[in-house]
């Protein structure tokens, strides 16, 4: 008896290819900097987490299309939530975000962690400010753009406040590696 072909899959496009995805033409003022960095907040989104019960998240019951898990694939567990808003700031003052807008907030951000993984954040509730991350996969060659954005502010004298965040260059430097 012949096997039967299987159908044929649906592929669908990968959002890292989506021509969205594109960090800020220009470089925002250190003062727009700032003023984001004081209004931006984390919700944690149970798309992006491998056992969402453990965060008291409802599991995602969506398409499981390119999910990346902060706790399983970067090791991004609850113990870490305090150093967001850290992180948050660190990617807004390196002016790690998009032109598009979601009212008065970019729809997108992007930050670095110690560790050397990059995080994507997207918009959760504009009003708030708040936003939803997941990490960007080592395979990802979106985050060449990132890392050239971020040390072209970080390594430059009055681009970054270094003294707030002194570890900024450490984390640039660990995902040049970390993104080889």
């Amino acid at each position: 008896m012949p096997r039967k072909k299987p159908a044929p899959r649906i592929v669908t496009q990968r959002s890292r290819n989506n021509a969205n995805r594109r960090l800020s033409a220009t470089l925002p003022t250190a003062e727009s900097r700032a003023g984001l960095s004081a209004r931006v907040t984390y919700g944690a989104y149970s798309k992006h987490k491998f056992n969402p019960t453990a965060y008291k998240l409802t599991p995602y019951a969506g398409p499981d299309v390119e999910r990346t898990y902060c706790d399983a694939h970067a090791d991004f567990g609850k113990d870490n939530f305090t150093r967001i808003p850290d992180l948050l700031k660190r990617g807004v003052m390196l002016g790690l975000w998009s032109d598009q807008t979601d009212g008065d907030v970019p729809s997108l951000l992007w930050t670095i962690d110690e560790s050397g993984w990059i995080f994507e954040l997207r918009i959760t509730n504009s009003g708030l400010a708040q936003y939803h991350g997941y990490p960007i996969l080592p395979g990802d060659a979106y985050a060449r753009h990132v890392l050239v954005r971020a040390r072209e502010v970080a390594f430059v004298d009055g681009g970054f406040p270094v003294d707030q965040d002194p570890n900024a260059q450490a984390a640039i430097a660990a995902a040049e590696v970390f993104y080889r």
